[in-house]
């Protein structure tokens, strides 16, 4: 099936809870998922590569316009989660807006609360090969942050963030 076929057809599946903008190209195995009360937003000429998954549990996925997303990208939300205009996921890009709060060490993971806070990518942000953003951070407008970073702090405009965890330096 043709990618643009193939958008119609996810625009018409989930058109209450998701917004595909024009000209949005699909590959395969592209999943959208958004669960009542959530919204997954994609604006227009947004590339989405094979097997990347948006996940909308709670709250919004924002996708902003000629934005691209490389092949088997995450990107889940339990509160909000903002990808600006002109941004770049490479392949394996994880974002989260969530996170465990261990309070008890005797309480199993599962069983204890998440900490859930906004993610924004600003536009034109480059998040390379395997980065992971998580929960509350901000990455500027023109940040890269490099191939495998781990991170868990924010980037300001044009600055750099590299290594796992994370070292931000502005440019």
């Amino acid at each position: 099936m043709p990618l643009r076929a193939r958008a119609r057809l996810l625009r018409h599946r989930l058109r209450p809870r998701v917004r595909l903008g024009r000209g949005v190209t699909c590959g395969r195995r592209v999943r959208l998922e958004a669960d009542p009360g959530a919204c997954i937003v994609i604006g227009d000429g947004v590339r989405l590569g094979d097997g990347t998954r948006l996940i909308a549990r709670a709250g919004t996925v924002a996708v902003g316009r000629r934005s691209v997303l490389g092949e088997r990208c995450t990107v889940v939300a339990l509160g909000g989660i903002e990808l600006g205009a002109d941004v770049r996921l490479g392949d394996w890009v994880t974002v989260t807006d969530f996170e465990p709060a261990p309070a008890d060490p005797e309480t199993p993971i599962r069983a204890q609360p998440l900490h859930v806070a906004a993610v924004r990518v600003g536009d034109g942000a480059i998040l390379d090969h395997g980065a992971c953003v998580l929960a509350g951070v901000a990455v500027g407008p023109r940040a890269r942050v490099g191939a495998h970073a781990v991170l868990a702090a924010d980037v300001p405009a044009g600055g750099a963030a590299e290594g796992a965890p994370a070292t931000v330096r502005a440019r």
